[in-house]
């Protein structure tokens, strides 16, 4: 009996996340791979909290809670490395590396949730090594565990926000994925290139009040902007520095799930029509067995 459109999908998603599992973590043992997984998010924190320690002998004015801000805000970031760019990436490695990209699409499967598979297994690892990093950053640095104990977690936002943020991150990385799958090689570069500007502007480890007046404004109708800002605030807080204020402080958690929610929607419907006509022209022009030799 023929399968219907829905449990195409299903099946498709299933197997991608179980490859996208294998492929990222049969290389080697699982208890390396597991140090793995620590160990990448973990340095890039530290790195934060060496900057922030440095900063503190030299201006002592730098508030207490600039760090808890800073490693919450990087932790969540890792979020979107993964499911943003790790998407685009399988673009890359499935056609360049493997070139197993063509007989994908051929394949009885449905490709956009095969990316989406992938990303999701690629998420998975991020929550787990952001779950780990913020614990050791609890336990090591009383700054953040202060930060994290002062007031309960908000778990209910703290939900809305993982469920708005998982859809957003899956619009913006089809979209990033559709543009990929044009271009050769060197797409890798532009998802790069985007993680660079999205750290920069998005206030992931400092205020977007602290950017010049006109890039302050461009970064508040970013999604993601929105989305850093209400995870954590329900983790945290609302801060009671003014020097961690911004654009959004005054905005409560239903004024930045609802913006986030709108956003992401306009996002989600703009993902498929890019998405479904990059698919149509890539296979027009043979881009799925494109080789780059690079």
């Amino acid at each position: 009996m023929a399968m219907t459109s829905l449990e195409v999908k299903k099946k498709t998603f299933r197997w991608a996340l179980w490859l996208g599992w294998q492929l990222d973590s049969n290389w080697t043992e699982p208890w390396l791979f597991a140090i793995y997984v620590l160990v990448k998010p973990l340095t890039s924190s530290l790195l934060l909290v060496c900057m922030y320690f440095a900063a503190r002998q030299v201006t002592p004015w730098v508030p207490v809670d600039f760090l808890p801000y800073m490693y919450i805000g990087n932790a969540c970031f890792m979020l979107i490395g993964s499911v943003m760019f790790g998407m685009s990436q399988a673009v890359l490695t499935d056609r360049e590396h493997y070139r197993m990209l063509k007989y994908i699409y051929i394949a009885p499967g449905h490709l956009q949730t095969y990316f989406v598979g992938r990303a999701i297994s690629g998420a998975f690892q991020a929550v787990l090594g952001g779950l780990i990093n913020i614990t050791i950053g609890a336990l090591t640095f009383p700054e953040v565990r202060h930060a994290l104990t002062r007031q309960p977690t908000e778990w209910g936002w703290l939900a809305v926000y993982l469920v708005l943020g998982t859809m957003l991150l899956t619009a913006l990385g089809l979209i990033l994925t559709a543009i990929v799958l044009n271009m050769n090689r060197q797409g890798m570069f532009l998802s790069e290139g985007i993680s660079g500007i999205l750290y920069l502007v998005c206030g992931v480890v400092f205020p977007i009040s602290i950017l010049p007046h006109w890039l302050s404004w461009v970064s508040v109708i970013l999604p993601p902007t929105y989305w850093l800002e209400g995870m954590r605030r329900a983790i945290l807080g609302v801060p009671a520095e003014k020097f961690l204020d911004s654009p959004l402080s005054h905005w409560g958690h239903p004024a930045l799930a609802a913006a986030l929610a709108g956003t992401t929607l306009g996002l989600l419907i703009l993902s498929q029509f890019v998405f479904r006509w990059s698919e149509r022209r890539a296979w027009r022009l043979g881009k799925f067995e494109e080789q780059s030799g690079a």
